[in-house]
């Protein structure tokens, strides 16, 4: 691998694992157009890492109050209560990710095989997001009619049960890990805030365990670079451009626009499935 392909998927995976668009989409894709054909097994785990690290950055104060909820157990109030059913809620939420990974782990590599499926799961992507919006605000509008107030409603089980379904289909390629678990709790009338931070923290345990297996593949098949450089540059770009990504996709979220990764979604997906379409009928 090169040092600007490197950099290049460095860059996409920074924007991508956060963005509502699909990072495992957009990796399959462009190796794909980059002709790496080879799975870069250890190069996928360095990624991870450094967005892992963004991620644990960013929600760094989340999960400081988690860890003290548990070292002052015995205190009552609320916020440690809360901190505590947190965590619960990420236990809960992670079941039906791993159970549901397993089983589509077995279709891995009819999943990544090429750039077909993961273009079609960016349109559907694109889709789930624009409902997640517009079903989210009419039951907004509806709690409002019943005399609920303005505000929605705070996570509960099912909520978790039903965010972690979604986040273990969103291995999928071309379906968005944030972009499926955000929209489902928007669609399920959670407030913004906390779908926002339940999405990103429910992934951490998950992208530690994906870690994991990797890098046990990576170590079983001694796939290691010749020269690390390359690699070591791409996982701090996917550090601090993640960082960057998670601050652009929070202000874009707040104001109510995921419609733009909507568009964003259907204009690569579409995109590239008629381009793939147009050389196989000229064949």
């Amino acid at each position: 691998m090169s040092i600007s392909q490197a950099l290049f998927l460095g860059v996409l995976q920074g924007l991508t694992e956060f963005l509502p668009v699909s990072s495992s989409g957009h990796l399959v894709i462009f190796q794909h157009y980059l002709g790496l054909r080879q799975p870069l097994v250890f190069f996928d785990v360095l990624l991870h890492l450094g967005t892992l690290g963004a991620v644990i950055v960013y929600f760094r104060r989340d999960l400081y109050k988690i860890i003290a909820s548990f070292i002052y157990f015995k205190k009552k109030n609320y916020s440690s209560l809360e901190y505590r059913n947190l965590f619960y809620l990420i236990i809960a939420g992670t079941i039906p990710t791993a159970a549901v990974g397993i089983i589509l782990q077995k279709w891995e590599n009819i999943l990544f095989s090429g750039v077909f499926l993961p273009s079609g799961m960016l349109i559907l992507t694109g889709i789930f997001l624009l409902a997640g919006e517009r079903i989210g605000k009419s039951r907004k509008i509806v709690n409002i009619l019943k005399g609920k107030g303005k505000e929605k409603r705070k996570l509960n089980l099912v909520d978790a049960l039903c965010i972690g379904f979604m986040q273990g289909v969103a291995i999928i390629p071309g379906i968005s890990r944030s972009g499926a678990t955000i929209s489902t709790a928007l669609m399920r009338g959670v407030k913004r805030d906390i779908a926002f931070h339940y999405s990103f923290l429910l992934s951490i345990p998950v992208i530690i365990g994906a870690t994991g297996l990797e890098l046990k593949q990576a170590v079983a098949q001694q796939n290691f670079p010749p020269n690390p450089f390359p690699w070591i540059v791409g996982t701090l770009l996917a550090f601090g451009v993640g960082l960057i990504s998670l601050k652009i996709f929070y202000r874009v979220f707040k104001r109510k626009k995921l419609f733009l990764f909507s568009c964003y979604c259907w204009a690569v997906g579409g995109g590239i499935l008629s381009w793939e379409l147009i050389k196989l009928f000229r064949g």
